[in-house]
């Protein structure tokens, strides 16, 4: 209760660990002694897992909970994924203030989230390593923190996102410039047009695929079906616009649903 909690974070250990349903979040006693509602930074991370876990088309229930540890030093970058996500102690109180995540967003601890996230069934390395990771950065910060994606990070601004699609089109929409911010917008378009749910559909079905080709061009053409089916449109031509290596098998497959011939890339032919 928030009754005890009062009681005990004065507590003299130099470290705290605060767990709720589905995250661990380890840091420096210090930056806990002014938390005087420990029940809404529960709030707060009960419904951010819970959309974590949504968008990826799984139990709200996590198998395993996820884990925080904020150190003075970490082993990479300014954070990092994995078990535990690593971020840096002057980042921590980030973590505890819902007012904040719920007006300004958190990007980068739902980005690396993102990671945790990532399956390579759907995942074309190193292209969309930073990139798809960011799907739940865009779901989580609109559908559970209501901030706008754009507020969230300034990389999502309409014009932003125009000019990187246009650049990338005029540049010869080469997959070796298809990577981070220019591969999320692949992405960002498909939910632009289709929503959410597709993308929860596309999970889902992914989750019980088996025969997943070994190599990338292989695992992109399953992908473009696997869309195409989801969303009932044959997508081929919006993803060869991306440069993607769609096969004519993949294309002949796709035949006989309507193809969507208005999607974003169309204007740079």
């Amino acid at each position: 209760s928030v009754a005890d909690w009062v009681k005990i974070r004065d507590a003299p250990a130099p470290w705290a660990e605060l767990e709720f349903e589905n995250v661990i979040i380890t840091l420096q006693s210090d930056i806990i002694r002014e938390l005087d509602h420990p029940d809404e930074v529960a709030a707060l991370w009960d419904s951010i897992m819970k959309g974590v876990a949504d968008l990826a088309a799984k139990p709200a229930k996590f198998q395993r909970k996820e884990r925080f540890v904020a150190d003075v030093q970490i082993s990479h970058g300014f954070m990092h994924a994995g078990y535990p996500v690593m971020i840096h102690s002057e980042s921590a109180a980030a973590l505890l203030n819902p007012e904040m995540a719920r007006t300004q967003g958190i990007w980068g601890v739902i980005h690396e989230l993102g990671h945790n996230q990532q399956r390579s069934v759907w995942e074309f390395p190193p292209n969309t390593t930073e990139g798809t990771c960011n799907l739940w950065a865009v779901y989580v910060h609109e559908e559970v923190l209501r901030v706008n994606r754009a507020k969230a990070h300034p990389g999502m601004s309409p014009e932003i996102r125009k000019a990187r699609a246009e650049n990338y089109a005029k540049g010869g929409r080469k997959l070796e410039n298809w990577s981070v911010w220019t591969a999320l917008e692949t992405y960002l378009q498909l939910q632009d047009k289709f929503g959410w749910v597709a993308f929860k559909k596309v999970f889902a079905v992914y989750h019980g695929i088996t025969n997943v080709p070994k190599n990338r061009d292989g695992k992109m053409n399953l992908y473009a079906e696997t869309f195409s089916k989801a969303v009932n449109m044959n997508l081929a031509p919006f993803f060869k616009a991306w440069g993607w290596p769609i096969q004519p098998s993949t294309e002949e497959t796709l035949r006989n649903l309507p193809v969507w011939h208005d999607h974003p890339m169309a204007q740079y032919a």
